[in-house]
């Protein structure tokens, strides 16, 4: 209905079209919603909320970590003990471990929604919560585009469309940008090294694999038929990488390499590098600076800043 055609209509005509108006702006502005809305979460579940969360629980580092992101960290009213990013997951109430949070810690505190992830809460928890009519909405990331999509996700059941748009916008812009640099040239050969003794490996299916392609490398260890595979140093030596990156704290074991097998093009020239793990295992918007660390790690141009704080050096 114009304006013109709106000034001219009945009273009880216009005081319905402005209450409709109100509603739509409502809708569309506020991100949140007043009806009863259906989300269905990566497993497959539907939740259905009536109301915008105002008490979230978050049962996974990454999860508090997208909550914030979104401007949420005054609705959280509990994370896992394991939560320390940002700074302020620090001072939320605790809910227990990853694998085996309290329930009744849980119950408590009273949750509007739950956020958990397949990517380590155990299927019973989501189960337990269930019978006891708590609102839980699973998270099932596989890869860096999922990543996005989980954000998206969140945005929409707590109503923060808005800000998720904006995240994800900027996220998406940064892939792009990567995916770019990282097409020209030939890829080179990489391995990231989740522990040494051991030596246990990420292989397809995980988010380092596809932190790796998508950065512009080759997996040495793409063939492998499991996610994390355990190797020996024989088929390390074998594959022969031209770049090795390890978890910061892995930097004291690997001094001993440079001897033992100096061969490695990666050892011989200088392209053993060190990276905080949070960012590249935790599915959450910090994945996206260990992509671009990744990247630069492959490029052998470590000496630029990162978001991560990490001081990035080749092993000496």
């Amino acid at each position: 209905m114009s304006i013109m055609k709106l000034v001219s209509a009945p009273v009880h005509i216009r005081r319905l079209s402005i209450f409709i108006l109100l509603v739509a702006y409502l809708l569309l502005f506020s991100g949140s919603y007043i009806c009863a809305e259906t989300f269905t979460d990566g497993t497959g579940r539907k939740i259905e909320l009536s109301k915008r969360p105002e008490r979230i629980v978050s049962l996974a580092p990454n999860i508090t970590e997208i909550l914030f992101s979104l401007k949420l960290g005054d609705k959280i009213a509990g994370v896992t003990d394991l939560c320390d990013y940002p700074e302020e997951a620090r001072d939320k109430p605790k809910v227990g471990w990853l694998i085996s949070p309290n329930i009744e810690n849980i119950i408590s505190m009273r949750p509007d929604i739950v956020f958990a992830t397949t990517e380590g809460n155990k299927p019973e928890i989501v189960d337990e919560l269930e019978r006891m009519n708590i609102k839980t909405y699973v998270l099932n990331p596989h890869n860096i585009n999922d990543v996005i999509n989980d954000i998206s996700a969140i945005g929409d059941v707590t109503g923060q469309r808005k800000e998720a748009r904006e995240i994800t916008a900027s996220l998406t812009r940064r892939i792009d940008s990567i995916k770019k640099k990282a097409s020209i040239g030939k890829p080179k050969r990489v391995i990231y090294l989740i522990s040494t003794d051991p030596v246990i490996s990420a292989g397809p299916g995980s988010f380092i694999h596809d932190i790796i392609l998508t950065a512009g490398g080759f997996n040495v260890l793409s063939d492998s038929p499991i996610r994390y595979p355990r190797i020996d140093m024989e088929e390390l030596i074998l594959k022969d990488p031209e770049v090795i990156i390890v978890p910061v704290d892995l930097i004291g074991q690997l001094q001993g390499w440079k001897k033992r097998w100096g061969g490695i093009s990666a050892i011989k020239n200088g392209m053993v590098y060190t990276i905080d793990p949070d960012i590249v295992s935790r599915p959450g918007p910090r994945i996206i600076d260990g992509l671009e660390q990744v990247h630069e790690y492959i490029r052998n141009n470590p000496d630029i800043n990162n978001k991560a704080g990490i001081k990035k050096k080749p092993l000496q």
